[in-house]
C-alpha cells in the first residue's frame, strides 16, 4: 500500500523533535487504518484498540528512529502486528496455565478431599472398635485388622472356634450399626450447614 506522507519534511522534524500539535496529527490520519488492521487480527474491539493505542505509544517513544514520514504508517503496521502477536501469545499460554490449573486444582482438592475423608473413616471406625467390650475388640482386631483365622484367634485367647466366630459376628453388627447411625448423622449435617 503506498500512502502519501502527512507531514512535509520540515514538519517530520519537528514531529521528530517532539512537536504535540504533529503527533496529533498523525494520530488521527493513521489511527483508523491501524485499529482496522489490528482488529482484523484479534476481533476484539477493546484489544485493538489497546493495541492501536500502544502502536502510537511506542512510534511517540521510538520517533526518532525514523528516516522519513513516509516510514510511519509501516512503523505503526510492524508495531502493532508484533503487539497483537504477542497478545496472542499472552492469551494462549494464560489459557494454557488456566486449564493447567484449573486440572492440578481440582484433582489435588479431590485428593485431599478423599484423605481427609479416608482418614476421618478410619478414626470412626476406630473409635467405635474402641467402644466394644475388651474380648469383642480384641478378637475382632485380630480377624479384621491382623488376618488371623477363627482357629488362630481361639489357640491365642483361649477360646472356642464358635465363641470368636459369635464375638466377630457381635462385633460386626455393632460396628455396622453405629457406622451406620454416624454416617447418616454426617450426611444430615452436610446437607444443613454445607447446602
Amino acid at each position: 500500500m503506498s500512502l502519501q506522507p502527512p507531514l512535509t519534511e520540515e514538519e517530520f522534524l519537528s514531529f521528530q523533535e517532539g512537536d504535540e500539535r504533529l503527533f496529533e496529527y498523525v494520530y488521527e490520519v493513521y489511527f483508523d487504518m491501524v485499529i482496522k488492521k489490528v482488529y482484523r487480527l484479534c476481533k476484539e474491539v477493546a484489544v485493538a484498540e489497546e493495541i492501536t493505542q500502544e502502536s502510537f505509544v511506542q512510534l511517540f517513544l521510538h520517533k526518532e528512529k525514523l528516516q522519513d514520514a513516509a516510514g510511519i504508517y509501516p512503523y505503526l503496521y510492524v508495531v502493532s502486528k508484533r503487539l497483537a502477536i504477542s497478545h496472542f501469545r499472552k492469551k494462549v499460554n494464560q489459557e494454557e496455565y488456566e486449564t493447567y490449573r484449573a486440572s492440578s486444582w481440582e484433582e489435588s482438592t479431590d485428593e485431599n478431599q478423599k484423605r481427609i475423608e479416608d482418614r476421618d473413616l478410619s478414626a470412626m471406625i476406630q473409635h467405635v472398635i474402641n467402644e466394644l467390650p475388651q474380648q469383642q475388640r480384641i478378637v475382632y482386631q485380630m480377624n479384621k485388622l491382623e488376618d488371623k483365622s477363627y482357629h488362630e484367634i481361639a489357640d491365642i485367647v483361649g477360646l472356642s472356634k464358635n465363641t470368636v466366630r459369635n464375638h466377630i459376628a457381635t462385633a460386626t453388627k455393632i460396628i455396622r450399626f453405629k457406622l451406620n447411625n454416624l454416617l447418616f448423622l454426617l450426611f444430615f449435617i452436610k446437607i444443613l450447614f454445607f447446602i
